[in-house]
């Protein structure tokens, strides 16, 4: 592998940067206004909905999120706060705890979802053609399938 980055691909990095803050924020004022929901709780809520028992370790949690890393647990506090998800100490270890989704959180995710999709196809999918779309996952996938 070269060391020397061609400027066409400091272009394609910039542009996927780029288009995906643009879509994010555009992704994050629908939700909001729609459901008045951060995407990073609905982020959050995703993740937990998706997990085996619909529960995380914070650890598990903070490795999967994609919009937050940092501050996990006071998003967490937050979202515990407004009764959509709730903890639970670990009955393997006591010290541990997990973060599980209440029903509330899953209502939750069922009502934003419909829209979230709408959305996407508004700010992402309506712009790429069939043939963009299989480009671009192709590209994306090699990228996620390293190590």
């Amino acid at each position: 592998m070269t060391s020397k980055l061609k400027p066409e691909t400091l272009e394609a990095w910039r542009s996927v940067l780029f288009a995906q803050a643009k879509v994010l924020r555009a992704l994050e004022a629908d939700m909001m206004e729609q459901h008045d929901l951060p995407t990073s709780w609905f982020d959050v809520l995703g993740r937990l909905n998706q997990a085996p028992e619909k529960r995380l370790r914070m650890h598990e949690l903070e490795e999967s999120v994609i919009f937050t890393r940092s501050g996990i647990t006071r998003l967490a506090d937050r979202i515990e706060e407004a009764g959509l998800i709730r903890r639970e100490r670990s009955p393997e270890d006591r010290r541990g705890v997990y973060l599980v989704i209440t029903e509330a959180g899953i209502a939750k995710i069922d009502e934003v979802w419909p829209d979230h999709l709408v959305s996407i196809q508004k700010h992402f999918g309506q712009h790429l053609s069939v043939k963009d779309v299989k480009s671009l996952r192709s590209a994306t996938q090699k990228i996620l399938d390293t190590e």
